[in-house]
C-alpha cells in the first residue's frame, strides 16, 4: 500500500498494488476491474471508497481512499469493546453490508481485519470484493484457500473462524455467508473471544459447522439477552434461518440496544381490520425440526458444574421453562400428544401465582434444537428448566419428567409415571405438585388440578388444537371437525367448546367464514362452555373478543375481559387482547406498556412483536415500530400484513417511495390492495392511486369499507371517507374500533363531522372515558 497525491481529486489517497498475477492473467484482470468498478459505484460511507483502478506497464492497481486509525482487529487484541462502541460499529457494518448486497456485490471474507476503525469512531470495511479475489497468497495466511467470482461447490474460500457452515463444506454461497460473518465479528467485540477458535484449523471448522458459542448474556456480562439473540440468529447454522438481509440486522440491533435508527427506517402499520388477527398464534417459523426419535433425557452430572454455576444469578428461583416433551412413541404422529401434554403442564403451572412461568411460544421455540439448559435458561431467564418425554401405545401411557436446576445443570427430581391413558390427568397434577415441592413454593390456595374428560376425547381435543394452530383452511376444517369429535364424547368439556369457539373466531378474522355467521357461531361455542364453567377464563375473553370485533361493543369487550383478567391475570393471550382494547380505548401508552411488558415474557411470538409495532405506530413512535415489525418478520419471514405495516409507517415518515417498495412484498393481497393506493398518491401518481382504489373497492367494498374510509382521508378527501364511514357501520367493519387511534385518519380530525360521527358510534373521547377497563401488567 503506498500514500500519494492525486491532482484530480486535490487529496491525499493511497494506492494499492496488486500482485502480478492479476496483470499477468487477462481473465484476472478482467474480472479485477468489472469487482472494482461495481464496488467504485457503492459510494457509501462505511464502504472503503475506490477512486480508480487499472493497470500501467504490467502493474494492477487501485486508488482508494486513505485512512488514518487502525483495523478493527487491532482493537480487539486489547480485549471486548464496550458494548454502546460494538453496537455502534455493528450497525456501521451491517448497513454497509446492506448497501452492497443491495447492489449483488458479496464479500465473502468479513473478518476484523477488513474493518477499518477511523480516529473519529468510522467505521469502513475493506477489501470489499478485492482482496478475496485477487490475492492468491490468502490462502496461505488464512490456512483456507480464496475464490475467485462463481463460488463452484466444493471449493472452499474466507478465513478460518469466520467462514458460515456453507463455506466450510465448500458449498455455493450467498449475501447471508457475510452475515453468519457479521455475527462471529458482533460476538468478538462483545466478548473479546472467537466464537469458534480451536487449537486447530481441523477442530475450528468441527465448531463452526456443529457447536454453539457460550451465550453472551451470562451474568457480569451486562449483555442484554436480546442483544444475545441477534448475534445468535446471524450464527445460525442453516442459511435459512439466519436474517436474511443486513438491513433486518439494522432494526434488531437497534431494537436490542434500545438505539433508534434513523437512516434507511421502515415502520410498522396495523394487522388488517376485519381480519385482524388477536388471538396468539404459535410462530410456526421459528420452531426448529422436530425431535429426532431416540433422543432421550439428557444425563446430568452428579455435582454442581462451576462453570455453569453463575448461568442464573441474579434470577429468581421462582422461575421456570417447560420444554415440549420429547415424543418417544413408535408412532411419531403422537407427536400432539407429547406437545399437548407439555403445554398443559405449563399451563397448570401458571396458575400456581408465586411461580413465573415462560410462555409457550418461548419455551417451545428450542424444540428440536441440541442446546444445554443452562443456555436455554439464560435465554429465557430462568432458574429451573422441567423436560421430559412421553411414550403411548394403545391405552398405555409413560411419561417421564425431571426438574433440572439451570445454575448447575444438574437434576433435582425426576419421576417414572407408567399408567393407563385415563390416568394421564393424575400425571400431570402429580408433576405439578412435585416441581411446587421442589421449588419450595408455599401455596397460598389450593393445589391447581388439570381438568379432566374422556382419554379418547382428550386426544382429539390435543389434535384439533395443534392443526388450529396452523391457520389455514383445510388445517381449520380438520380442526374444527376433531373438536366436534372430542365433544360427542364429552359433551361438557369446556376446553374443547372454546378451542371450536376460537377457531370460529380466527377464521372469521381471516375472511374463510362470513362476519355476522362466524361470529355468532363463535359466541354459541365461547357460551356453551361458560355454561359448563362459568370461572373458565379462556371462554370469557373469547367473548370479549366477538364483543370488540363482532359486534363493536367496546363496553361490553371490557366486562368479558375484566372478568377473564380476574381469573387469570397472567394468561398473555387475554393480555394481548387486553393492549387491543386499551389501544380501542384511545388509551396508547397504556396498551404499549401492556404489549412491552408481554414481548419481555414471550419474546419470540410473532404476534406478540406486530401488535406491539402496530400500537407504536399509531402512538407516533415510528423507529421503534419498524424494529418491532422487521424483528417479527425475522422470525416469520412473509407474514401476510407486515410489510403494510412498513408501507403505512414510512409514508408517515415521507418516503413514498420506500412504502411503495414494501407494500409490493406483501404476501397478504387485501392488504397489498389497501397499500398500493396511498403509496401511489404520495409518489405523485395519482391515476395509479385511482386505479387501484377502484380495485380495492370492486373487489372489497363491504370487507373492508373502513380502510377504504381510511385510504380516502389519507389522500385528503373527506367527503369520500366519511361516505365509507358511514358504510363501515352498515356493514359492521369491525375496523371502527381502531378509529379513534388511527393515525391515517389524521387529516380530517379538524373536519366539523368528526367528532358527531364518532359520538354517533359511541366512541367521543368522553364516552370512551366511561369505560372502566384497568389492567395490571405482569411481573
Amino acid at each position: 500500500m503506498y500514500r500519494a497525491k492525486d491532482s484530480k481529486l486535490d487529496r491525499e489517497v493511497a494506492v494499492k498494488v496488486l500482485p502480478e498475477s492479476v496483470a499477468s492473467n487477462p481473465d484476472m484482470l478482467a474480472r479485477f476491474e468489472r469487482e472494482a468498478k461495481a464496488v467504485a459505484a457503492l459510494s457509501h460511507p462505511n464502504i472503503l471508497a475506490i477512486f480508480d483502478y487499472g493497470s500501467q506497464d504490467g502493474v494492477a492497481y487501485a486508488v482508494m481512499e486513505l485512512l488514518s486509525g487502525q483495523t478493527l482487529r487491532d482493537r480487539l487484541d486489547a480485549g471486548a469493546l464496550a458494548q454502546k462502541v460494538a453496537v455502534d460499529y455493528a450497525l456501521q457494518i451491517a448497513k454497509g453490508l446492506s448497501a452492497a448486497h443491495e447492489r449483488g456485490i458479496v464479500h465473502r471474507d468479513l473478518k476484523p481485519e477488513n474493518v477499518f476503525v477511523t480516529k473519529d469512531g468510522h467505521v469502513k470495511i475493506l477489501d470489499f470484493g478485492l482482496a478475496k479475489r485477487t490475492e492468491q497468497k490468502a490462502e496461505e495466511e488464512t490456512n483456507a484457500p480464496t475464490q475467485s467470482k462463481g463460488t463452484e461447490p466444493g471449493t472452499v474460500m474466507g478465513t478460518m473462524g469466520y467462514m458460515s457452515p456453507e463455506q466450510v463444506r465448500g458449498y455455493p454461497v450467498d449475501h447471508r455467508s457475510d452475515i453468519f460473518a457479521f455475527g462471529t465479528i458482533l460476538y468478538e467485540m462483545l466478548s473479546g473471544r472467537r466464537a469458534f477458535k480451536r487449537e486447530t484449523a481441523a477442530d475450528t471448522m468441527s465448531a463452526i459447522l456443529m457447536q454453539e458459542p457460550p451465550a453472551l448474556s451470562e451474568p457480569g456480562k451486562d449483555v442484554p439477552v436480546a442483544l444475545d439473540h441477534v448475534v445468535r440468529h446471524c450464527l445460525e447454522k442453516d442459511p435459512g434461518n439466519r436474517f436474511q438481509t443486513a438491513k433486518d440486522i439494522v432494526f434488531a440491533l437497534s431494537e436490542a440496544s434500545g438505539s433508534t435508527v434513523t437512516s434507511g427506517a421502515q415502520a410498522v402499520a396495523p394487522a388488517p381490520r376485519r381480519r385482524r388477527i388477536v388471538i396468539a398464534v404459535a410462530a410456526a417459523a421459528i420452531i426448529a425440526a422436530l425431535i429426532v426419535a431416540g433422543v432421550f433425557l439428557k444425563k446430568r452430572s452428579p455435582g454442581p458444574s462451576p462453570a455453569a454455576a453463575p448461568a442464573t444469578a441474579g434470577v429468581s428461583d421462582h422461575t421456570i421453562a417447560v420444554l415440549p416433551f420429547t415424543n418417544m412413541s413408535e408412532d411419531k404422529s403422537n407427536e400432539y400428544f407429547s406437545d399437548g401434554i407439555s403445554e398443559d403442564l405449563l399451563n397448570l403451572l401458571t396458575k400456581v401465582p408465586q411461580l413465573q412461568v415462560t410462555a409457550r411460544t418461548s419455551s417451545f421455540s428450542f424444540k428440536g434444537k441440541d442446546m444445554k439448559i443452562p443456555e436455554i435458561a439464560r435465554q429465557l431467564h430462568v432458574a429451573h428448566v422441567l423436560e421430559g418425554s412421553v411414550r403411548k401405545a394403545g391405552n398405555e401411557v409413560r411419561v417421564t419428567a425431571q426438574l433440572v436446576d439451570a445454575a448447575t445443570d444438574t437434576q433435582l427430581w425426576s419421576q417414572s409415571y407408567d399408567r393407563k391413558l385415563e390416568d394421564v390427568f393424575k400425571i400431570q397434577d402429580e408433576i405439578a405438585a412435585d416441581v411446587v415441592k421442589q421449588l419450595k413454593v408455599t401455596l397460598l390456595g389450593a393445589a391447581p388440578k388439570a381438568r379432566q374428560t374422556d382419554p379418547e376425547a382428550y386426544a382429539l381435543y390435543l389434535q384439533a388444537v395443534q392443526l388450529g394452530r396452523q391457520f389455514t383452511a383445510p388445517a381449520f376444517q380438520q380442526s374444527d371437525a376433531l373438536f366436534r369429535k372430542a365433544l360427542a364424547i364429552d359433551p361438557r368439556y369446556a376446553p374443547a367448546w372454546d378451542g371450536l369457539a376460537r377457531n370460529f373466531a380466527n377464521e372469521t378474522s381471516q375472511g374463510l367464514l362470513p362476519n355476522k355467521a362466524g361470529f355468532a357461531q363463535a359466541r354459541e361455542a365461547a357460551t356453551k362452555a361458560l355454561a359448563i364453567d362459568p370461572n373458565y377464563a379462556p371462554a370469557n375473553a373469547r367473548l370479549g373478543w366477538i364483543a370488540m370485533f363482532g359486534d363493536n361493543d367496546l363496553a361490553g369487550a371490557a366486562r368479558h375481559f375484566n372478568r377473564a383478567l380476574a381469573l387469570d391475570p397472567v394468561d398473555l393471550n387475554v393480555l394481548g387482547n387486553s393492549a387491543t382494547l386499551l389501544m380501542s380505548l384511545g388509551r396508547l401508552d397504556e396498551a404499549l406498556a401492556l404489549e412491552e411488558a408481554i414481548v419481555r415474557r414471550d419474546p419470540v411470538d410473532v404476534t406478540g412483536l406486530s401488535n406491539l409495532g402496530y400500537h407504536q405506530c399509531m402512538a407516533g413512535r415510528l423507529d421503534a415500530a419498524i424494529a418491532s415489525v422487521r424483528t417479527a418478520l425475522s422470525l416469520a419471514p412473509g407474514r401476510g400484513g407486515a410489510h403494510y405495516q412498513l408501507c403505512v409507517a414510512l409514508l408517515q415518515k415521507g418516503d413514498a417511495k420506500g412504502a411503495l417498495a414494501e407494500i409490493e412484498q406483501d404476501t397478504s393481497e387485501v392488504w397489498k390492495m389497501i397499500g398500493l393506493p396511498m403509496a401511489y398518491y404520495a409518489l405523485g401518481r395519482k391515476a395509479d392511486s385511482d386505479a387501484a382504489l377502484a380495485t380495492l373497492i370492486a373487489k372489497y367494498e363491504k370487507d373492508a369499507p373502513y380502510n377504504i374510509a381510511a385510504v380516502y382521508a389519507y389522500r385528503g378527501e373527506a367527503d369520500k371517507a366519511f361516505e365509507w364511514l358511514v358504510k363501515a357501520v352498515e356493514y359492521g367493519d369491525s375496523g371502527l374500533n381502531e378509529i379513534v387511534s388511527e393515525s391515517l385518519f389524521d387529516k380530517i380530525h379538524k373536519d366539523p363531522r368528526w367528532l358527531p360521527f364518532l359520538r354517533k358510534i359511541g366512541k367521543a373521547p368522553e364516552q370512551l372515558a366511561k369505560i372502566e377497563f384497568k389492567v395490571t401488567l405482569p411481573k
